[in-house]
């Protein structure tokens, strides 16, 4: 038996405040698992899709379905309980200040209400597996442009999502640096993760192997399932 989409566009369409159709006619299914690559030239879209998958934006026309469930028919409280299945890395980071690496891992279980003995263990472990076990006290201001990058990721999958999407995650990171934020990612795929990347690099996303969504001034319909087996980086 076929599962079914983890997310489905179908004529989905987004326009900017300024009247501009950022996004026109989208209709595109992805399958459980997958790991994605979203690419296109600056303001084609690639934000605004990771927004809508996220509940973040409501298209302007077309449906919508994220993890089984129609995103127009969900009322508050059922929108935030979808949302906290969906682990978002923003391209801004948006990491707390005056925050240490482990307190800006452990606000999202805090927002959910998880209790501290609940969630302790679990934001070191995650901060040891990104490789941050040894710096949980500092501050983002004392991390390098790749540990921040490592720590927000950390931050985007403590409350365990079966999807997360990264937005421009090795932005401005070269050689080792990039290739270590994409394994981690690529290990969050292999333990069952759905997992879709935007990014402008469209040759780092061609040379992974892994299926890319194009994006342009007018995307028109993907329409196919898209889908990939465990990438290796």
């Amino acid at each position: 038996m076929t599962e079914a989409p983890i997310i489905r566009f179908e004529g989905v369409s987004f326009g900017s405040p300024d009247g501009r159709r950022v996004i026109a006619g989208l209709s595109l299914t992805v399958a459980p698992g997958s790991f994605l690559f979203l690419t296109g030239p600056t303001r084609a879209g690639k934000s605004v899709l990771l927004d809508l998958i996220s509940l973040a934006a409501v298209p302007s026309r077309g449906r919508i379905d994220v993890l089984g469930q129609d995103t127009d028919d969900l009322d508050r409280d059922e929108r935030a309980t979808l949302r906290r299945r969906i682990g978002v890395m923003h391209q801004d980071l948006r990491l707390l200040n005056d925050y240490s690496a482990f307190d800006n891992v452990a606000l999202p279980a805090r927002v959910s209400r998880r209790t501290t003995p609940d969630y302790r263990e679990q934001v070191t472990e995650v901060l040891t597996w990104v490789g941050l076990g040894g710096r949980m006290d500092a501050f983002p201001s004392q991390l390098s442009p790749a540990d921040r990058r490592r720590l927000a990721i950390a931050q985007a999958v403590i409350n365990g999502p079966d999807i997360l999407l990264a937005d421009e995650p090795t932005d401005q990171l070269e050689g080792a640096a990039r290739f270590a934020i994409l394994r981690l990612l690529a290990d969050l795929n292999r333990a069952g993760v759905t997992v879709l990347i935007a990014t402008r690099d469209t040759a780092l996303a061609e040379g992974s192997g892994a299926p890319v969504i194009r994006l342009g001034a007018d995307p028109g319909q993907v329409g196919a399932t898209l889908e990939s087996e465990p990438v290796e980086f």
